[in-house]
Order: C-alpha cells, then sequence, then structure tokens
C-alpha cells in the first residue's frame, strides 16, 4: 500500500463516518430571544461593564484580603502540626 491509496482510504472512512453522524437539533423558542427589547440597554450594558472592569481590575473590596489572611493562619498552623507530628514520629523511631 501506498501513500495515495492510504489517504484515499483514509478519506473514504472519515466520508462515511461523517455521514452516519446524526445532525446536532437546536431547539430554539421565542421566549428565548426577546426581541422587544423589554430592559433598559443602558442598565444592561452599565452591568456587563461593572462586572467586566471587577475582573479585570479586581473588586475595591477588601473582604478578600481578610480571606487570605485566614488562609494562610490556617496554613501556619497546618505547618505547626505537621512539625509536631513529624517531631513525635522522630522521637518514636529513636526512643
Amino acid at each position: 500500500m501506498n501513500l495515495e491509496e492510504l489517504k484515499s482510504m483514509i478519506a473514504e472512512e472519515y466520508y462515511n463516518y461523517l455521514a452516519e453522524q446524526d445532525e446536532p437539533t437546536v431547539a430554539v423558542s421565542d421566549a428565548d430571544v426577546d426581541a422587544d427589547g423589554g430592559e433598559d440597554a443602558e442598565e444592561t450594558l452599565k452591568d456587563i461593564f461593572d462586572m467586566l472592569k471587577d475582573y479585570f481590575e479586581g473588586d475595591d473590596d477588601d473582604d478578600d484580603d481578610d480571606d487570605d489572611k485566614d488562609d494562610a493562619d490556617d496554613d501556619v498552623s497546618e505547618d505547626i502540626a505537621l512539625q509536631e507530628r513529624f517531631k513525635k514520629l522522630a522521637n518514636i523511631i529513636n526512643g
């Protein structure tokens, strides 16, 4: 078998595979799209802008910093507990 035969065989199998596949169905109703625009466009754009601004520039709230400090304190206490455990294990092995 040469390269051209292999390519044609692969193309034929691929074509058959695609022919066997079902087309995906998409169901869209009138309720999915609000063509009348019942909402305030400026308010919607402002909400989107605020979400993107918070995502890219960060939130101005300092609540996240407090959570980071609590996480750091938890990590330190876990490290101390782990060190004490290793000391106990070392004493068991040496003792």
